[in-house]
């Protein structure tokens, strides 16, 4: 596997942005390559490592333009179990209340070979 996970999303709609880390999971099923976001629920997938990464990065680019564009960043964000509050601070979920919440994490986590890396990704503000 590679040492590192490439992560680069990029939106920019000239508004303040905050950054977070998040922790992205690589493993390989069934002859394909993963890379997942278990605080995102966001899969990017291919038949070598690179071209999950670039899946994982066009998914996440158009997970973040979507959310912007419909206004929703906040809503999806607390639903995906996000401390999200009134003063625009935000904070991903524990990697132990993934694991209860996801439960396909755990299957991750106890049947396959992984590699964790934690990645920082721009989110943009919103109102």
């Amino acid at each position: 596997m590679p040492n590192k996970i490439g992560h680069e999303a990029h939106y920019n709609d000239g508004k303040h942005s905050v950054n977070v880390k998040l922790s992205l999971i690589e493993f390989e099923e069934d002859g394909l390559f993963f890379v997942y976001s278990p605080a995102l629920d966001l899969t990017g997938y291919g038949k070598t490592h690179e071209e999950a990464r670039d899946s994982y990065n066009v998914a996440m680019e158009e997970f973040i333009k979507y959310t912007t564009n419909k206004k929703t960043t906040a809503e999806v964000l607390a639903n995906l179990g996000w401390n999200v509050s009134k003063k625009k601070r935000i904070s991903a979920p524990s990697l132990s209340e993934l694991l209860q919440s996801r439960v396909y994490l755990e299957e991750i986590f106890t049947e396959k070979q992984f590699r964790k890396t934690d990645e920082e990704v721009n989110i943009p503000s919103f109102a």
